[in-house]
């Protein structure tokens, strides 16, 4: 009897162990041979910066391949491990391109998100990757990865903002493009001034807009707030809020709204002030955080604003994913560019069909003298102009192959101070990515 039980019983542990080898063999057998990993943090804090890791497992996949992924808005990328591919990060989205895959089987990437400080609530880092594979164009998604932002506690609750009503909400951070085409408001660290108290300026950069906008300042205990300069706006004082409303903005582009802070006796401690700029935007209310730093605003001139202006631009390029070879190039010291002047400045694309590619020098929102703007930079090829995106570009040359224009930034670089010029590729006069031209001409790309 006993032998008939064990016999059974070993019966029944081969028939388990068949099964699960069936499962495991069928398991691998199905797995698709291209699959990817999001690894990050599953919490971090708002205006914090985050560490991503993809491990992308691609199996003897070569050639053009693609990995693309939504972010919500106040939420930005920058390359750490770019792993021979070109990144970029524009309208809310990664996009990582491959001309060519690494030969690896498995693939690593890093790269760094951040997180705009107003923004609460959960993310989910997920993605695609498309590749071609005998001929034949596929995808795969990887898992989402969940990431939950904290709220900073460095705002009151009404300024914070939960990243799924971001895009209705929320501003991105400024400024964007070289000022001109965002609005925001920055505030120098505020200024003692003996027994006058403490002097606060504040750039507002309107960008075109002519509508209702206010200040509202949240000032500390035991200082009290008076009107200085507010260029036509309605000023006020109660509950510890400075408040500055317009009606309607004033006609500068840009402007510095000033007030002062006096102090109660016994009081000697510099202020900590902190405040938001409100906005009408696209017939909502649209806010912006009103950015502290230690820049002198104080008998600034038309041409030191637009100048300061444009500096941010450089700083935060790094952030908005404005690709850092687009230069804003602005008009000559003295002269003020007009819409009009682009058309007596401008010198078309030649025209020419099919594949082709040029060398940017530029861009810009104000259009300049090209040749004497350009002869100044040592560039003796003639420059051509193009409206693009709200941009005016400036560049030279028209190559039928990618290989010739790549020769020719490189004499940019080598000749000239413009060290970021970059090839742009058209069919006939219409941009394209480079990416779509070498594939459609199969050309070869090169570093």
């Amino acid at each position: 009897m006993d032998n008939l039980t064990d016999t059974s019983n070993m019966i029944k542990y081969l028939i388990l162990a068949v099964i699960t080898y069936t499962f495991l063999a069928v398991s691998i057998l199905n797995k698709p041979e291209v699959y990817m990993q999001i690894n990050a943090p599953s919490v971090t804090d708002a205006g914090s910066t985050v560490d991503v890791e993809i491990e992308l497992y691609k199996d003897q996949i070569t050639g053009f391949a693609r990995f693309q992924q939504e972010l919500p808005y106040g939420v930005t990328a920058s390359p750490v491990y770019p792993a021979d591919m070109n990144f970029y990060f524009e309208d809310n989205t990664v996009k990582m391109i491959w001309l060519n895959l690494p030969p690896e089987d498995k693939i690593t990437i890093r790269y760094q998100l951040q997180v705009y400080e107003r923004l609460k609530g959960d993310i989910i880092l997920d993605g695609t990757f498309s590749y071609i594979d005998n001929n034949q164009r596929r995808s795969t998604s990887a898992p989402g990865s969940k990431l939950a932002i904290n709220p900073s506690s460095k705002f009151e609750e009404r300024f914070i903002v939960d990243v799924s009503e971001a895009n209705q909400k929320l501003l991105p951070p400024p400024p964007s493009a070289d000022g001109s085409g965002d609005i925001f408001a920055i505030r120098q660290n505020p200024v003692l001034d003996n027994d006058l108290g403490y002097f606060v300026n504040i750039l507002v950069n309107k960008a075109g807009k002519n509508h209702f906008a206010k200040i509202e300042e949240v000032i500390p205990e035991g200082f009290t707030a008076v009107e200085m300069e507010s260029h036509g706006g309605i000023f006020s004082f109660s509950d510890q809020k400075a408040r500055i409303i317009w009606k309607s903005l004033p006609a500068e582009n840009n402007f510095v709204a000033s007030y002062r802070l006096i102090p109660d006796d016994g009081i000697n401690s510099t202020p900590e002030v902190r405040g938001e700029f409100s906005f009408m935007h696209n017939d909502i209310t649209a806010n912006r955080i009103i950015i502290q730093k230690d820049t002198d605003l104080s008998n600034l001139n038309e041409d030191d604003r637009n100048t300061f202006i444009a500096s941010l631009t450089t700083e935060n390029n790094k952030h908005t994913g404005m690709p850092a070879k687009e230069v804003a190039a602005s008009a000559p010291a003295g002269k003020t560019a007009s819409a009009g002047s682009y058309a007596k400045t401008s010198r078309p694309l030649p025209s020419k069909q099919g594949i082709n590619y040029r060398v940017q020098l530029a861009a810009g929102h104000k259009s300049v003298d090209v040749k004497q703007y350009f002869s100044r930079l040592n560039i003796t090829d003639e420059v051509s102009t193009e409206m693009h995106e709200g941009w005016i570009k400036y560049s030279i040359g028209s190559f039928n192959d990618y290989k010739s224009a790549r020769d020719q930034r490189e004499h940019v670089w080598n000749t000239t101070p413009i060290n970021d010029a970059f090839v742009a590729a058209y069919n006939g006069v219409t941009r394209i990515t480079v990416q779509e031209a070498l594939m459609v001409a199969n050309h070869q790309w090169y570093r």
